[in-house]
């Protein structure tokens, strides 16, 4: 083989060589933006990116997605929910998911606008919209029936986006929707026998469906939400109807100051005990792992003692 002949092969090789190489680097820069253009509101693993507001709708959507989707909670920990906006990085976080949960208009009312401005691929679902009584009080999953149905709406609506695992989703909400059932047998039983029947808050009315589903009456010292107006001489009618039942205790809500209830506490000599709405956790509450059933069971057992329940 003459010179001539083993140059012209030898740059044919490097040109192939020169070739397959600017293709792998094509291919390599070219992949990401597949991965982005074509699954948008998934994670490089495949999850659907799914964003909740309020904690017990994020607990919700996280029991029933399973390792199937990844849930945020959108709520900063420890942030108090009646007075949360979301942030303009929320807003893109939010935009960028497969699925955004709320609990209802009357609960977040940022929310609907801000659905109006969501992609026709992101699914938005008020998770309690058409389960509130006649009442202005948003707190419908402390009615352990309405926050099965909560989970009901969530399932259907990972069944509607991701049809291929719908009999997963199913199975996780049923499995779920029976530890619901036992927490409100549980509180049934256990709040069946009690001395009092009262129970007060130095907070703001969140008890209320909570109180209705379990025969008791409830009284707070301010309204819906813990920003409404104060009206001092129904603080001071609270105070003397706790002195005048006897009962030993008065309550506060988690993430928010007890200063309504250290009031209560001066005028009648009642103690304060926390009771937690579950609006949302604190850092140290995501760290070690608390859940909904968790935070409902333990207001069981603050309920009974402070209610003197057998």
């Amino acid at each position: 083989m003459s010179f001539k002949s083993k140059k012209i092969i030898y740059l044919g090789l490097v040109f192939i060589i020169l070739v397959l190489i600017c293709l792998a680097i094509f291919l390599k820069l070219k992949k990401p933006n597949l991965v982005i253009d074509t699954s948008p509101f998934r994670d490089e693993q495949g999850h659907l990116i799914v964003t909740a507001t309020l904690f017990p709708v994020y607990d919700f959507a996280k029991i029933v997605g399973g390792d199937k989707a990844v849930v945020s909670l959108i709520l900063p920990a420890g942030s108090e929910a009646h007075s949360y906006k979301p942030s303009e990085s929320d807003i893109v976080i939010i935009k960028k998911s497969a699925l955004f949960l709320y609990t209802s208009a009357l609960m977040e009312s940022w929310a609907p606008p801000l659905v109006s401005e969501l992609s026709p691929k992101t699914k938005a679902l008020a998770t309690a919209d058409n389960l509130n009584d006649s009442s202005l009080d948003p707190h419908v999953w402390l009615d352990f029936n309405k926050a099965s149905q909560m989970v009901d709406n969530i399932a259907a609506t990972y069944k509607l986006i991701d049809p291929e695992n719908a009999v997963y989703y199913q199975t996780n909400a049923d499995n779920y929707k029976q530890k619901l059932l036992k927490l409100d047998t549980d509180y049934s039983t256990g709040l069946k026998d009690c001395r009092f029947r009262e129970f007060i808050s130095g907070g703001h009315f969140a008890f209320g469906y909570l109180a209705n589903r379990y025969n008791l009456k409830y009284q707070a010292a301010q309204g819906f939400t813990p920003n409404a107006s104060l009206d001092v001489d129904k603080v001071l009618r609270l105070s003397k109807e706790l002195k005048a039942s006897g009962e030993p205790y008065v309550y506060y809500e988690e993430l928010i100051m007890p200063y309504l209830a250290e009031i209560l506490h001066q005028q009648s000599g009642a103690q304060i005990m926390p009771l937690n709405a579950a609006h949302n956790i604190g850092k140290y509450d995501v760290e070690s792992g608390v859940s909904f059933i968790s935070l409902m069971e333990s207001d069981l057992e603050i309920l009974k003692k402070g209610l003197d329940c057998k």
